[in-house]
C-alpha cells in the first residue's frame, strides 16, 4: 500500500517535470530575495540578524511547498477549472487549499524545530506571538496555492496549444532494435506489462519497452490527455465516446471506434473531469 502511494506521489513529479522545474527555479529566486530582504530590514532598524536564520526560514518554507506540490498537481488533473463547471469544484478547491496550508505549515515548523537547536541557541517557537500566526500563514498559503494551481493549468494549456500548432511530433519508442514512431493524436490506449506497454493506436498495435507512467508523461508533453483507468491501463480521454457504470462501481468505456475497456472505480474522478 505504502509503495503504491509513494509511486503515485513520485509519478506527479515525473509526469510534469517541466512545471516542477519551473516551480523549483522560481521558488529558489524567491528564497534568495526574501532572505536578503529580511537581513536588510533588520539592519535598517539597527537589529542585525544572523543571516542563517532567514535562510533557514525561507528554505524550510520552500521545501515544504515543493513537498506539497503533487497535491496541487493532482487537484489540477482531476478537477481542472472549466468555464461551464469551475463553480461546482469550489468546495474541492477550498478543501485542497486548507490541506495545502496545513501540510505546508506542519512540515515547515517541524523542519525548523529540528534544525534550530543544531544551528542556534534555544529552540524554535512558531507561536511566540500567539495564534495570530495561523491566519497570516493561511492567507499567504492561499495565495501560493492559487498561483501554483493557476500556473499548472496555464502551463498544461500552453503545452497542448503548442502540440496542436505543431500537429503533434511523433513519439519515438523502442522494441528491441526496432524503432516505433507513435503519432500522439493516433493513440487510443495502452496496457502495461512489466517494463513494456502494449500500445493500441488508430494505425494498429505495437509493443514498446516503456512503462505506462513514462508513456503517459510523453503523451502529456504532446498535449494528449492520457488518463489512468486501471493500474495496468491508460487511455486517451479524447478517444472515449461513452462512460457507463457497471456492477461494483467500475465503469465500461466505449471508445469512438467501438472498442470497450473496463475502468476501475478508483479512477472515476479522472474520467469524469470535464474535458
Amino acid at each position: 500500500m505504502m509503495k503504491h502511494l509513494a509511486k503515485g506521489y513520485l509519478d506527479h513529479f515525473r509526469r510534469h517535470k517541466g512545471f516542477v522545474l519551473a516551480v523549483i527555479a522560481i521558488t529558489g529566486v524567491f528564497l534568495v530575495v526574501n532572505a536578503n530582504t529580511m537581513v536588510s530590514d533588520y539592519e535598517s532598524i539597527g537589529q542585525p540578524i544572523d543571516w542563517r536564520k532567514p535562510v533557514l526560514y525561507e528554505f524550510t518554507s520552500a521545501l515544504a511547498i515543493l513537498i506539497m506540490l503533487p497535491g496541487i498537481i493532482a487537484t489540477g488533473e482531476r478537477w481542472p477549472p472549466r468555464r461551464t463547471s469551475w463553480w461546482r469544484h469550489l468546495p474541492v478547491y477550498l478543501a485542497s487549499t486548507i490541506a495545502f496550508s496545513a501540510g505546508h505549515i506542519t512540515l515547515m515548523v517541524l523542519m525548523r524545530m529540528a534544525a534550530f537547536p543544531l544551528l542556534f541557541e534555544g529552540s524554535y517557537d512558531f507561536f511566540y506571538r500567539g495564534l495570530g500566526a495561523l491566519p497570516y500563514e493561511f492567507w499567504k498559503d492561499a495565495r501560493t496555492f492559487v498561483l501554483l494551481f493557476g500556473g499548472f493549468i496555464l502551463f498544461g494549456d500552453a503545452l497542448k496549444a503548442a502540440a496542436q500548432r505543431s500537429g503533434g511530433l511523433p513519439i519515438e519508442l523502442k522494441s528491441g532494435a526496432t524503432r516505433i514512431l507513435l503519432d500522439p493524436a493516433d493513440f487510443l490506449f495502452a496496457k502495461g506489462a512489466a517494463n513494456y506497454a502494449e500500445i493500441t493506436s488508430g494505425s494498429g498495435e505495437s509493443l514498446a519497452r516503456i512503462t505506462l507512467s513514462e508513456l503517459q508523461e510523453k503523451l502529456a508533453a504532446e498535449g494528449v490527455p492520457a488518463v489512468r483507468i486501471h493500474r495496468s491501463y491508460i487511455v486517451n480521454r479524447a478517444a472515449i465516446r461513452t462512460i457507463d457504470p457497471i456492477a461494483g462501481g467500475d465503469m465500461k468505456l466505449t471508445l469512438k471506434d467501438g472498442r470497450t475497456l473496463r475502468a476501475s472505480r478508483r479512477y472515476r474522478a479522472e474520467l469524469e473531469t470535464s474535458q
